[in-house]
C-alpha cells in the first residue's frame, strides 16, 4: 500500500508542477511529468531484473505492435469523438483543449523540433508505464485479483492529473479534459498489462497515443 501511495504522491506532485501556469509552454512541463514518477519506474524495473523477469515483461514479442498501435488508434478515435461532443467547433469549451495544448507548448516549436519531442514522449511513456503498470498494477491484483486491479490502477492515474482540473480552467469552467483522457487511456493500458502480463504492448500504446494527441492534432487541425 505504501508503494501505491508513493506512486500517485509523486504523480499528484509531477502533473501539478507540471500542469502550473506560469510554466506553460517550458521543458519543465515534460521533466516534471517524467521527474517525478522516476523513482517509483527505477524502483519497478529494479524488482523486475530481481525477479527475472526482464525479458517476460519487456522482451518483444509477435503481436505487441498490433496491440499498441490498435489500441493507440482507438484511443485517438475515442479522444476525437469526445473532443466533439464536449467541445463541438465555434464552442466557448474549445478554450479547455486550447489551454492543455497551449500549456504543452507552442505547436511551431513542438513540430520544429519533432525528434526531440518523440524521444521525450517515449521516456515518459516508459517511466510511467514501469511506475503505473509495472509497480501499481501488480501490488493491486495481489490484494484485489486482476478483475478488480486494472481498473483501480486506471482510476487511480486519472487522480494524479487532477490538478489539471484547476490549472487548466478557462472561462467555460474546470477543463476536464486531461483527467478524462487519463481515466480512459489509464484504464485501457492497465488491461492490456493485465491481459497479457506484460509492458511493452502499453508502453508502445502510450507513447504513440500521446505523439498522436501531442502534434497530430494539431496537424489536423482538430485544436480549433
Amino acid at each position: 500500500m505504501i508503494g501505491i501511495v508513493a506512486a500517485l504522491v509523486l504523480s499528484l506532485v509531477g502533473v501539478t508542477v507540471a500542469f502550473y501556469p506560469g510554466l506553460s509552454g517550458s521543458p519543465w512541463v515534460w521533466v516534471s511529468l517524467g521527474g517525478s514518477q522516476l523513482p517509483i519506474a527505477a524502483y519497478s524495473l529494479k524488482n523486475i531484473i530481481k525477479n527475472n523477469e526482464l525479458q517476460d515483461r519487456l522482451g518483444p514479442r509477435w503481436g505487441d505492435i498490433s496491440l499498441g498501435m490498435g489500441s493507440a488508434l482507438l484511443l485517438f478515435a475515442a479522444s476525437w469523438m469526445g473532443r466533439t461532443v464536449m467541445a463541438p467547433n465555434g464552442s466557448a469549451r474549445t478554450q479547455w483543449l486550447a489551454r492543455a495544448y497551449a500549456q504543452l507548448g507552442a505547436s511551431d516549436a513542438l513540430e520544429k523540433h519533432w525528434m526531440l519531442v518523440l524521444v521525450g514522449v517515449c521516456i515518459i511513456a516508459i517511466i510511467e508505464e514501469l511506475g503505473w503498470r509495472g509497480w501499481v498494477l501488480p501490488m493491486l491484483e495481489q490484494r484485489h485479483g486482476t478483475r478488480l486491479a486494472w481498473p483501480l490502477t486506471g482510476l487511480l492515474y486519472a487522480v494524479a492529473f487532477l490538478p489539471t482540473v484547476w490549472w487548466l480552467r478557462s472561462d467555460s469552467g474546470p477543463n476536464p479534459f486531461v483527467v478524462g483522457a487519463a481515466l480512459l487511456c489509464g484504464c485501457t493500458w492497465s488491461y492490456l498489462a493485465a491481459k497479457t502480463q506484460r509492458l511493452l504492448p502499453s508502453i508502445l500504446s502510450h507513447a504513440v497515443f500521446v505523439w498522436f494527441i501531442v502534434l497530430q492534432f494539431r496537424m489536423l487541425n482538430l485544436d480549433k
